[in-house]
């Protein structure tokens, strides 16, 4: 896994957005977290 790709999980686990909890996160796949990123910047 992309080691950029580990930043944003650690970041969104540490703080995950409204309605998702960080095993949310943690089950996410690369790419849909990547997608979540871009929505929400």
């Amino acid at each position: 896994m992309n080691p950029n790709t580990e930043k944003l999980r650690k970041k969104y686990m540490d703080n995950p957005p409204e309605g998702m909890t960080s095993g949310d996160i943690r089950r996410m796949s690369e790419d849909d977290l990547l997608d979540m990123d871009y929505f929400l910047q």
